[in-house]
């Protein structure tokens, strides 16, 4: 498809549909049958404007080297200017809404979802990329049901020789709950994305965020404080509490040591 023929295409706004299909504060997103149209939200201030281009070429740089994945978001079109991003559809949404939704959610399907975002992260993490915000939301539910990562318009990447890309440093920062504490100036790591997803496994096992009720801007010191203590939420009672724990403690180098230590703890 040329974007010629994508700006002619019927599109129906996004925000009459389901607004949390895709986090894309920095881009329009719209519905396409069965594909979302992602494009720069264009800003009437330049220095916003200039980030909201550049938040785009971030997420179409990293779908461009991450390809075709059964477990992440699946990429019908990137524009040759990286202006916009073509994207399949998932009519059953993100996983934190379907979990909210879903009061019977077994413990079989919480483990394969465990396993499969944890296949996600290890994924971009083997082509070079943080993701740089990790929640819940995320990952989208295909028709099978299969968690896919998305929203990659935040993230970090290295320099990608064999597609010529120029590694890049992104300004994304966490949620509080999913933040490792850190100088929020420093580069989003490997460790800093294993901690956000100790807090989404959190999220998967319990149906809210870590020190729940304690997020908003007043108490975002309060919380990074308790993370730093060591302060953490009860855990030991969970289904993942041991791998939640291990990811706010730092203990696993990759995402691949988080999946073998799921595998022996709880079965994933």
């Amino acid at each position: 498809m040329n974007v010629s023929h994508t700006q002619h295409l019927c599109v129906q706004r996004a925000d009459k549909v389901d607004m949390n299909l895709l986090m894309a504060g920095s881009a329009r997103t719209y519905r396409i049958t069965d594909a979302v149209l992602k494009i720069v939200d264009i800003a009437d201030e330049l220095p916003l404007l200039e980030h909201n281009i550049k938040a785009m070429r971030i997420e179409a740089s990293v779908y461009t080297i991450l390809g075709k994945h059964p477990r992440i978001a699946e990429t019908l079109y990137i524009g040759g200017q990286k202006e916009l991003i073509l994207l399949k559809y998932y009519r059953h949404g993100n996983l934190k809404d379907h979990i909210a939704k879903q009061p019977n959610i077994t413990s079989t399907e919480r483990k394969r979802w465990a396993r499969q975002m944890i296949e996600g992260v290890a994924e971009i993490h083997r082509n070079g990329i943080r993701h740089s915000d990790i929640r819940l939301d995320q990952w989208l539910l295909d028709d099978d049901y299969n968690a896919r990562l998305c929203d990659f318009n935040g993230s970090d990447f290295d320099t990608n020789e064999r597609l010529g890309l120029e590694g890049i440093v992104s300004d994304r920062l966490e949620n509080p709950s999913h933040f490792m504490p850190r100088d929020p100036m420093e580069d989003s790591t490997v460790l800093s994305d294993l901690f956000a997803l100790g807090s989404t496994l959190y999220e998967l096992d319990t149906g809210k965020e870590p020190f729940a009720g304690m997020f908003d801007e007043e108490h975002e010191e309060e919380i990074t404080a308790l993370f730093k203590a060591g302060n953490y939420p009860e855990v030991s009672v969970l289904s993942f509490g041991a791998l939640i724990l291990g990811c706010w403690k730092g203990e696993y180098e990759t995402a691949l040591d988080l999946l073998r230590a799921g595998e022996k703890s709880c079965g994933l």
